[in-house]
C-alpha cells in the first residue's frame, strides 16, 4: 500500500496510470495548500491511500469499518490502459480525511454503492 500526504511524494508514483497519479496530485495539492507542506504526514488534513493488491484492501477494511463510516463520494477514475481506479474520499473529522484509490475490481462493494453516477 502506497501512503502520501505531500505533493513532494508524488514522484514515486511512477508505475501507476497518469490518469491516478493526476489525482493523486490534485488531492495532495489541495492538502498542502490548506494545512501547509510542513506537516506531519498524519498532523491535521489527511492523506491518500493506494491499494495495489487484495491485501492492502483488507487492511483498509481494518482501519476503516465502511459499515459506519460513508464515503463523501466514490468517483470512477477510467484510464487509458483499459483499467480503472474509484477514489474514495473519508471525511474522518472537520480537519481530517483519507482518499482512497483502489482499482475498481478491488474495491469493496460497500464504496461500490456510493460510485456516482459517471459509472462506466
Amino acid at each position: 500500500m502506497i501512503k502520501l500526504a505531500h505533493k513532494t511524494e508524488v514522484e514515486t508514483l511512477k508505475d501507476l496510470p497518469a490518469e491516478v497519479i493526476e489525482k493523486v496530485l490534485e488531492i495532495v495539492t489541495i492538502l498542502d495548500e490548506n494545512y501547509g507542506d510542513t506537516r506531519e504526514k498524519y498532523d491535521l488534513g489527511g492523506y491518500v491511500l493506494i491499494a495495489e493488491v487484495l491485501e492492502d484492501v483488507e487492511t483498509i477494511k481494518e482501519l476503516i469499518d465502511f459499515q459506519y463510516t460513508l464515503p463523501e463520494y466514490v468517483e470512477l477514475i477510467s484510464c487509458q490502459n483499459g483499467g480503472s481506479y474509484t477514489n474514495s474520499f473519508m471525511l474522518l473529522s472537520s480537519d481530517y480525511s483519507i482518499s482512497l484509490l483502489i482499482p475498481n475490481i478491488l474495491t469493496p462493494e460497500k464504496l461500490l454503492i456510493h460510485l456516482e453516477d459517471n459509472r462506466e
